[in-house]
């Protein structure tokens, strides 16, 4: 599961995503899997936690992880489009979000608040998922952003992915954008940041391409120009 949530409910998620795939085999390979492990009644275990009422706390996870989602992904975005010379740093990506630098041009002055995040939860949203970040990222681009909303238990899932995994070149696809969004959010990140996330290494196969990226318009430029680094104090 792509979501950024917590691990108790990514493990619950991986729990049911494969009870779902299995229920999902052709007969003929789920009983041969049944037959490799006779002592365990895998299609029994599978439609139990299926149908298992996990109430309101699983599907309210799956709604609050909108929320994180969107936290990683503006700010790994800030980190992309935010010009070298202009220094990218945390504490700036903070005050352009917190900002309303992501805000939509045609949302109204008075809707504008709903948009906007704090920079509390950026905080959290960054140390927890900085590092899944450039795979949130490649999600969010507009041909896989349905990854993101895949749940584990539904069989429309299964056949979705399916299809996804059977194109080789879009899988590619995905990894080559994931890795060019990793490559160039080390090379912007300060020496303490670098050290503190330990980013995956991408096996060679996957390309190392070069992606056209938006510019920040005036309004945002402006934003950015009003960043003020905090004030040590003696």
């Amino acid at each position: 599961m792509l979501f950024p949530t917590r691990p108790q409910t990514i493990r619950t998620a991986q729990i049911i995503g494969a009870a779902n795939y299995f229920i999902h085999l052709p007969k003929t390979r789920r009983a041969s899997l049944v037959q490799a492990n006779p002592y365990f009644a895998q299609a029994a275990f599978a439609k139990t936690l299926l149908k298992f009422p996990l109430g309101d706390t699983f599907s309210m996870e799956f709604e609050s992880a909108f929320n994180e989602l969107a936290n990683i992904s503006e700010l790994i975005e800030f980190f992309m489009i935010c010009p070298i010379e202009q220094k990218p740093s945390l504490l700036k990506a903070l005050h352009f979000i917190e900002q309303g630098g992501f805000v939509p041009d045609d949302v109204i002055e008075s809707d504008r608040d709903a948009y906007i995040r704090s920079r509390s939860t950026l905080k959290v949203s960054w140390v927890n998922y900085a590092i899944s970040g450039p795979f949130v990222w490649s999600a969010m681009q507009s041909k896989y952003e349905f990854i993101t909303r895949l749940s584990p238990d539904l069989k429309s899932t299964i056949n979705r992915v399916e299809q996804f995994l059977a194109k080789k070149s879009k899988v590619m696809e995905f990894f080559e954008l994931a890795r060019f969004c990793q490559t160039r959010l080390i090379s912007r990140l300060d020496k303490r940041s670098r050290s503190r996330f330990r980013f995956l290494k991408f096996p060679p196969n996957v390309a190392q391409v070069d992606v056209e990226l938006l510019e920040l318009d005036s309004a945002q430029t402006a934003i950015l120009k009003r960043y003020r680094p905090p004030k040590l104090i003696d």
